[in-house]
């Protein structure tokens, strides 16, 4: 795990680097950039890979995960074994680019790259990447806006 300077957070935050689950070994890394801010009950969860770069900004109440409880695309587990119980899905990757805004509420799942400059509205869900200097909205996530730099707006997408 890896914290750059100038690293803020408030109560509850929760930091997790799982090495361990049932039998499965993990070797998570967490890379956290310089005067990244969140707010209060912040949770990363990492089995693999979760890199956010400097001068980030997080909600309250944010979610930001590289695993599931359980594998449903490629391999599928029974939904008779009860969640705890189901093997990590774990080998993915999130990436959270730098001036990156996460609003309250925002759960960021497995193998997603939310852009540089990027904001991401209230209680979204993100399930796909989101590109650079784009504002993105909804469950799931889809981008609404994108910031011209020629006419220095955001236009609708």
């Amino acid at each position: 795990m890896s914290i750059g300077k100038d690293f803020r957070a408030g109560p509850g935050l929760w930091l997790e680097a799982v090495t361990l689950y049932g039998d499965q070994k993990c070797y998570p890394q967490i890379v956290i950039g310089e005067r990244v801010c969140a707010s209060h009950h912040v949770h990363i969860a990492a089995t693999n890979y979760i890199e956010i770069g400097n001068d980030c900004l997080f909600g309250s109440g944010v979610l930001i995960t590289d695993h599931s409880h359980g594998r449903y695309s490629i391999f599928h587990d029974s939904p008779q074994t009860p969640p705890a119980l189901r093997p990590l899905d774990i080998g993915h990757r999130v990436v959270i680019g730098r001036n990156v805004w996460l609003g309250d509420g925002v759960v960021v799942l497995p193998d997603v790259t939310i852009g540089e400059g990027s904001i991401v509205g209230a209680n979204s869900v993100v399930t796909k990447d989101i590109p650079p200097f784009s504002a993105a909205a909804g469950a799931p996530a889809h981008v609404r806006k994108s910031y011209d730099f020629r006419t220095q707006e955001w236009t609708r997408s």
